[in-house]
């Protein structure tokens, strides 16, 4: 799947809540570098691809780019959103009335990102386990899941690839000033 622009769908965080702060690239500021959920045509492309298609959609992008801002500060700090609006979202979502996964992926998108990062944040395991790629223009959330915890990027054929280039490109450099 891919969004309006073109760019793939990428899911790789391992919990919904993380992938879809990764729908937008970040500055180390917060700042979004790249959206990729422009309009609500691309957030119905990721929307379906996370599982989710019969998910009741806010009516406004507005909406999804300021909850995403607050929940990635969250995640990131600890602050920015309180508990009343998690609380908020999770009140649209009726898992009691949920028979099955069919069920509950009718239920309003941003309320079940809600659970899913209450779920996170709640876990000290998972909690301690995310990390934030280092790759320049990149700043998406991940679950390192490795058993050292070395995982250090979120993908490594992009950003991994690049770092490991652009030192490969500063060694030769270097060696080719000093000869």
């Amino acid at each position: 799947m891919t969004y309006a622009e073109g760019h793939p769908v990428r899911l790789i965080a391992g919990r919904l809540a993380l992938d879809f702060l990764n729908t937008a690239d970040w500055a180390p500021d917060g700042t979004v570098l790249h959206e990729k959920i422009a309009g609500l045509a691309d957030l119905d492309v990721w929307v379906r691809a996370v599982g989710l298609s019969a998910a009741a959609r806010p009516s406004s992008i507005d909406v999804v780019h300021r909850y995403r801002r607050d929940l990635r500060r969250l995640f990131r700090t600890g602050t920015g959103l309180g508990s009343a609006t998690l609380q908020a979202r999770l009140r649209d979502v009726d898992i009691a009335g949920a028979c099955s996964l069919d069920d509950l992926a009718r239920q309003p998108v941003l309320g079940l990102v809600a659970l899913s990062a209450l779920s996170v944040l709640s876990d000290r395991r998972e909690r301690d386990r995310i990390k934030t790629c280092p790759g320049v223009d990149c700043g998406w959330m991940f679950i390192d899941e490795t058993r050292n915890r070395r995982r250090k990027w979120c993908l490594m054929e992009t950003c991994g690839n690049r770092a490991k280039a652009a030192r490969h490109y500063r060694r030769i450099s270097a060696k080719t000033e000093t000869a």
